[in-house]
């Protein structure tokens, strides 16, 4: 009796070690699995280390840029790869995987466009040779030699090197480079790299002499005037500014009229908000009004003519006395 009792209790006890022992068996290969995984990634970071970094941001960007057709950073951009405050990978992008950033208008019609920098990468040495010889110059002169339009920007860099120091920076190397396409013009993005401070992004484009030069203004966010004068003194003539415009997150003190749009001014480095109001049916901020839906109304960095509407006692209210180029890059000189 007993006999019989014992037996099935046996039976569940094996079925027991059997089932533990084959747990024990896939809890030991998944953490071989994994221990294996960990290894490999480490030896692939090793060995990438010292080749070109991507800004981590721009994978983001990148990746779904289709969706959100977002202006970010100091340019705007509509294409698959998104330029923005450039969004990156741990590691460059294979040329192939990455479209041209794209400064290209939305006005309907047949657009020329001069052929992008697809084969970016041929021209890295010069481009890495006159982004060091850019940042390492030590005078305003020597700047303007590798910045873009030099002849038409050196009075501007030695107004604006009067309020700024000109300190050259510990350059270390190019990180990734990407064309842009815009019509009558080579452009392309770069990340550059310093052993004593922040990696930047700008702006490069080839001349018709081959060259490669700087975007400085965009590279400085150059405005004529101080911001915080400009609200102080309240000038009636208009002034240029680089400025990131949104739509208002709060209460105006003036609701807009039949047809009319207001946004939210800001400086990129400076306090103090101002309101603009145009017309959205206007022909001339038809370019405005594209650069504003394109960026989704939010932080769409732009460079504008203001000025306050006369005399007036509402510190807030300016008036665009004109659009100038696409984002914080002016396009006064086309290519052919």
């Amino acid at each position: 009796m007993t006999h019989t009792t014992n037996k099935p209790r046996l039976s569940r006890i094996r079925r027991r070690e059997v089932m533990l022992n084959g747990i024990a068996k896939l809890i030991g290969c998944t953490a071989l699995v994994v221990t294996m995984a960990v290894v490999f990634y480490v030896i692939l970071i090793q060995l990438d280390k010292d080749g070109p970094q991507i800004d981590p941001a721009f994978v983001e960007d990148a990746l779904h840029s289709h969706q959100k057709k977002h202006w970010s950073g100091a340019i705007p951009v509509e294409s698959d790869a998104q330029l923005g405050v450039a969004r990156p990978i741990p590691q460059k992008p294979p040329t192939s995987a990455v479209s041209p950033l794209s400064l290209a208008n939305t006005i309907p019609g047949p657009q020329t466009e001069t052929p992008a920098l697809m084969d970016v990468e041929k021209f890295r040495p010069m481009i890495e040779d006159v982004v060091r010889k850019f940042f390492s110059a030590t005078t305003v002169a020597d700047k303007a030699i590798y910045s873009r339009d030099g002849e038409r920007v050196l009075p501007l860099m030695e107004a604006y090197y009067r309020k700024h120091p000109l300190n050259s920076t510990k350059w270390q190397k190019l990180g990734w480079v990407l064309p842009m396409l815009e019509s009558g013009h080579q452009l392309a993005y770069v990340q550059s790299f310093f052993t004593d401070d922040d990696p930047v992004c700008l702006i490069v484009e080839k001349m018709n002499d081959q060259t490669i030069r700087v975007d400085w203004e965009s590279s400085v966010r150059y405005s004529e005037l101080d911001w915080k004068e400009f609200i102080s003194t309240r000038p009636d003539h208009p002034t240029l500014f680089r400025v990131i415009a949104s739509k208002p997150s709060g209460n105006v003190e003036m609701s807009p009229g039949a047809g009319q749009e207001v946004i939210e001014l800001k400086h990129p480095a400076e306090q103090g908000t101002v309101y603009a109001y145009f017309n959205r049916d206007d022909p001339q901020f038809r370019s405005l009004l594209e650069q504003l839906q394109l960026g989704n109304w939010n932080n769409v960095p732009l460079t504008l003519r203001l000025c306050y509407p006369g005399p007036t006692t509402n510190a807030k209210a300016v008036r665009i006395a004109g659009i100038e180029g696409k984002g914080w890059l002016t396009l006064h000189n086309k290519r052919s």
